[in-house]
């Protein structure tokens, strides 16, 4: 395994990133006192609103870039599948008017622009409403990014709304331009499946880092244990009940979504919609583990530090057993009395040195063969 930079090991860093692992745990405050249906984006990318239309169906695809609603109901056309993609919440003003020309409720409109709603999925009468997060890992800096990510699907009609652009849905759009792609001879429903899952299949990719980097940080541990490894494992935690928020609530929304019988299920397929909740229970016992690794990580520091002491105080406690005995001779013959016996031996000095000696050489070998060495 490709030994990897563990993160956050110095107290400016590990403030830092726990300062923006807790934008993601904590309720928006934005809102209070504020009407329901109030239009506001919770937020931090302050990105220009920019709308693309792609228009598709078995022979031909169109994109086209968007400016406004009236460009929008100009462009589309009854003949094509639409997919409409919106990126960057600045704009309210626009959201607001593509909330009125497309039908999408005050109180959805709502749930998109805040980043604090949990991921669920919402059966209106005229459209299916699903919010998630799109997890991306920084690499250069060692922990998660999440970007609120929303569906409207509709008859023949998609509408997504994302925080900003993200790389993982070009496999999607280079399908579309294919003729031969399962997307261009099927309903929106497909489509919208295909977004959801390329967005629950990259979750493996958060969680395979998570996983290795949690196995090199246990071995560091064993090695050479630190306290600048409790910053780590504390932010790993963070990072863990971020994805917990971000993952586990949307396994639930698409159990109940298959329990329902929708519409959305019957012409994105039920096999396709199982396939889903497979993944997600499969993520979610790998949470499980991950969980467990991290509550164990902590024990095998405090155990580590405590062996380490152990053997110190170990080590510290033969030294002394073997200079014991060898300074109660030397204590014996400092004595200042006069009428010591071996004072007067010529050689004296150099018999007590050999007594002292063999003493200490008995003790050693007696200690190595009882193996307390």
């Amino acid at each position: 395994m490709k030994k990897l930079k563990l993160p956050f090991l110095s107290p400016k860093a590990f403030s830092n990133s726990a300062k923006s692992i807790i934008e993601h745990l904590k309720p928006s405050v934005h809102k209070i006192g504020a009407p329901p249906g109030t239009l506001t984006y919770t937020g931090k990318n302050k990105l220009a609103t920019q709308i693309r239309l792609f228009q598709f169906n078995k022979d031909e695809v169109l994109l086209d870039k968007i400016t406004s609603t009236k460009e929008l109901e100009d462009k589309i056309s009854d003949k094509h599948i639409s997919w409409i993609d919106v990126v960057g919440f600045d704009n309210i003003k626009l959201y607001d008017e593509l909330g009125s020309y497309l039908g999408i409720d005050q109180l959805t409109l709502e749930d998109m622009l805040n980043i604090s709603q949990l991921p669920k999925i919402e059966e209106h009468e005229d459209y299916l409403f699903i919010t998630l997060k799109v997890v991306d890992l920084i690499k250069e800096e060692n922990m998660f990014s999440f970007t609120h990510y929303n569906l409207i699907v509709k008859e023949n009609m998609l509408i997504t709304f994302s925080e900003k652009a993200n790389p993982i849905f070009h496999n999607i759009e280079e399908r579309l331009q294919n003729h031969s792609s399962p997307i261009r001879d099927s309903s929106i429903d497909y489509l919208s499946y295909r977004i959801v899952d390329t967005i629950v299949d990259h979750y493996y990719s958060a969680l395979d880092w998570f996983t290795d980097i949690l196995s090199e940080l246990e071995t560091e541990l064993i090695d050479n244990p630190s306290k600048k490894h409790i910053n780590s494992i504390l932010t790993f935690k963070k990072q863990w009940m971020v994805l917990r928020k971000t993952i586990i609530p949307f396994k639930e929304a698409v159990r109940r979504l298959l329990k329902t019988e929708t519409e959305f299920i019957k012409r994105a397929g039920e096999n396709f919609i199982v396939d889903l909740l497979d993944h997600l229970q499969s993520i979610e016992e790998t949470m499980v583990i991950l969980r467990e690794t991290l509550n164990n990580l902590m024990d095998l520091y405090n155990s580590t530090v405590s062996n380490k002491m152990n053997e110190v105080m170990k080590m510290l406690t033969l030294v002394s057993t073997i200079f014991i005995p060898l300074t109660f001779i030397a204590g014996i013959y400092g004595m200042n009395f006069q009428h010591m016996p071996e004072l007067g031996m010529e050689n004296g000095y150099f018999y007590v040195l050999g007594v002292m000696g063999v003493i200490g050489l008995f003790m050693f070998v007696y200690m190595k063969l009882n193996k307390w060495l």
